[in-house]
């Protein structure tokens, strides 16, 4: 008797056990809705690309002036700047498409670390909308500045983009929905409808291009020969379609 009784401890701690354990793990299959659903269906990127004409121009102005006073310095920076600034102006540049970039004033010195003059910069962006007198409102003013002049940098910009970026978006989902069609016909599905759109547009403008036509319409002498090319506007998509 003394046996079976301590047979019954182990045999009751085993059902315990079993217990135990099924209420952890439950066998019951899990309800139809509880998977991840970014794990469902066919997600897909599609790209889109449309070019078009450039609508303005960005260029920096800007003046460069070294003397050994700095009070003469700023003073002749200042009045050079000034010049460029009114021929920009009289081209029919409006006053909200300048933008002051940048100035700055700085000593040189000589062997024995002594100051023996000062540099001046001081610099203009200027956004051009007429591009057709691009090229001469940038020889006008760099003619203004004279020797101390500078030019230090130009792009080609669009600023009115709405149409294209439609365009672009039409044609990278349908980029998308081939390859989507694609899969699907692959594995022997079709596909359902669209649960999941991200799109992605890259900002920034794009750089100069050259096309065949001169911007400039003035004298070689004074004009800055530019030439608009063609900027891309881009439209990155992912679509993800359910799967019948």
């Amino acid at each position: 008797m003394r046996r079976l009784a301590l047979l019954a401890v182990p045999l009751a701690a085993i059902v315990a056990g079993s217990y135990l354990v099924g209420t952890v793990h439950d066998p019951r299959p899990a309800a139809a809705g509880t998977t991840d659903p970014a794990q469902q269906g066919l997600l897909v990127s599609g790209l889109g690309k449309v070019s078009g004409t450039p609508d303005v121009l960005r260029i920096q102005l800007g003046v460069e002036v070294r003397r050994a006073d700095v009070s003469a310095a700023l003073r002749d920076a200042n009045a050079i700047q000034n010049r460029v600034r009114s021929a920009v102006r009289s081209d029919g540049v409006d006053a909200k498409d300048m933008q002051t970039a940048d100035v700055s004033l700085y000593p040189s010195f000589n062997s024995k670390g002594v100051a023996n003059g000062y540099t001046v910069n001081e610099s203009l962006t200027v956004k051009l909308r007429n591009l057709g007198r691009a090229g001469e409102t940038i020889g006008d003013a760099v003619i203004a500045g004279g020797n101390a002049a500078r030019l230090q940098g130009v792009s080609f910009a669009l600023e009115d983009n709405t149409k294209l970026l439609e365009q672009a978006r039409d044609a990278a989902y349908a980029d998308a929905k081939k390859k989507a069609e694609r899969y699907a016909e692959l594995s022997g599905r079709s596909l359902g409808p669209v649960e999941l759109v991200s799109e992605d547009v890259p900002t920034g403008d794009q750089p100069m291009a050259y096309g065949r036509d001169a911007l400039a319409s003035a004298a070689p002498s004074q004009a800055v020969p530019l030439d608009a090319g063609q900027s891309q506007v881009s439209v990155s998509v992912t679509v993800r379609w359910s799967m019948r």
